[in-house]
């Protein structure tokens, strides 16, 4: 593979800007309302700060999709129960939330140690 021809540096912090400008940047494959967007986005950071003290990916699926952290969630995005359900649903349609987990291909790979975070977008010519 080549060496990329084009970069655009953005500058920010791990926190919920970072994971926010993760899923907007990857918009076209989810197509989530800005709402849904913030509900998603909030449960990305969850998972994340959990993969800092959980490392069997098993439990922390399970943790990161608990009662606690969607309650967390919910109060976070200032969202009532009944709406809760109705954006967890739009989640799952849009495969954002699978088989009771968050979808891997929405979870950035991030480690804050080497100080930055690559997005390779790859377009096939053909």
């Amino acid at each position: 593979m080549m060496k990329p021809n084009s970069v655009i540096k953005v500058q920010t912090s791990v926190n919920t800007d970072f994971f926010r400008l993760w899923l907007e940047f990857l918009r076209p494959f989810h197509r989530l309302t800005n709402k849904e967007l913030e509900v998603a986005t909030c449960f990305i950071k969850h998972y994340y700060e959990l993969s800092k003290v959980i490392s069997d990916p098993k439990i922390l699926d399970q943790v990161s999709m608990s009662d606690e952290i969607k309650r967390k969630v919910r109060e976070e995005c200032n969202i009532k129960l009944p709406n809760f359900q109705v954006i967890m649903g739009k989640l799952k349609k849009n495969k954002v939330i699978v088989n009771g987990k968050i979808n891997p291909k929405f979870i950035p790979n991030v480690t804050e140690e080497n100080g930055y975070f690559q997005l390779l977008l790859l377009f096939e010519l053909k």
